[in-house]
């Protein structure tokens, strides 16, 4: 059984900041092959996760793969679950956000204590149109 998680996703810090990339893009599912992903056939790609472009002229140009920080390309965050052969996503692609505030703690690729994006080329690229905050709950 799939969890479907609908509504706002936890790591966004301010709504109205939040950029929305075009009309959304493709996930080249393939490309995803860390274990934490899955096996193909199954692969689930958590929102918040860095992707950007990977396709061409022939594969489509926002066909998308785990972000690199690749220079003149877009770092774009996944704005919901995206799970490969899918029945109930629509065919389309997924959304994308292209800048905002968003709470980095909350980032799904986010490690370490205190907890930051592991990978820096990745978050100098994202920091170019993202906002980061650290998450608290003084309650």
């Amino acid at each position: 059984m799939t969890l479907k998680i609908y509504g706002l996703p936890a790591f966004v810090a301010d709504r109205s900041s939040m950029d929305t990339f075009g009309t959304g893009v493709q996930i080249n599912f393939a490309l995803f092959t860390d274990a934490k992903y899955g096996t193909a056939g199954s692969r689930r790609i958590p929102a918040g996760t860095a992707i950007e472009p990977t396709g061409n002229g022939t594969t489509g140009v926002y066909l998308c793969g785990p972000a690199a920080g690749t220079a003149g390309k877009p770092q774009l965050l996944l704005k919901t679950d995206a799970e490969e052969d899918s029945r109930a996503d629509a065919a389309s692609g997924y959304g994308a956000y292209a800048g905002g505030v968003v709470y980095e703690t909350l980032l799904p690729d986010a490690s370490g204590s205190p907890r930051a994006l592991a990978n820096a080329t990745v978050r100098t690229a994202l920091a170019t149109r993202f906002v980061f905050m650290t998450y608290e709950d003084k309650r």
